[in-house]
């Protein structure tokens, strides 16, 4: 096993490349989100002024009618804002969690991301995260303190804590960690 200081050239080009194309993924998501909205509006607008409305809206939009039936057809297939949960909500839940979590130095979060940078992770953590990432830091090369520490905080973890912190640690942003520190970065 590496050290946090000697990072394999490959280990994290791969990082970074992970990270890039989840920025992608995110904004194809937004893109995506935008066009459901958009056709939503459209939708809303021709029903709004009923009978040769689509007509209307084409003329007002400088459009073809194909274009707003088109529209109109996506609305149809999209969920309602009002049914379904925002897009972010996954990520907003995560924040959430995260911020609840307790603190630690910022040097013992920055272990654990390296640590669960190591590691393949697939849907069997999805039933106890916790104490599958405390088993990780027990077996790490950490310091018996620090084991003693970061694997206790794990154990403490609730199942979406752990998953937000195992998200954090993949995308790198341990400045969202809660952190003992008294400097102005500490929550």
């Amino acid at each position: 096993m590496t050290t946090p200081e000697h990072v394999d050239p490959v280990e994290l080009f791969l990082k970074r490349l992970g990270e890039a194309e989840a920025r992608i993924e995110h904004g194809n998501d937004e893109r995506t989100a935008g066009a459901d909205d958009k056709a939503r509006l459209i939708e809303a607008e021709v029903t709004r002024r009923g009978r040769g409305g689509a007509m209307e809206v084409a003329a007002l939009l400088m459009v073809s009618k194909k274009t707003v039936s088109q529209a109109v057809a996506r609305a149809a297939r999209t969920v309602s804002p009002l049914r379904g949960l925002p897009h972010d909500t996954l990520d907003r839940l995560l924040a959430a969690e995260l911020a609840e979590v307790p603190p630690l130095p910022t040097r013992l979060w920055a272990a654990l991301a390296w640590i669960v940078r190591s590691i393949y992770i697939d849907v069997v953590w999805f039933g106890e995260p916790n104490m599958l990432l405390a088993a990780e830091v027990e077996d790490s090369d950490l310091g018996e303190e620090d084991i003693a520490v970061l694997a206790g905080a794990c154990h403490g973890l609730s199942r979406v804590q752990a998953l937000a912190v195992i998200d954090a640690c993949q995308t790198g942003d341990l400045s969202a960690f809660p952190t003992t520190e008294s400097s102005g970065t500490s929550r």
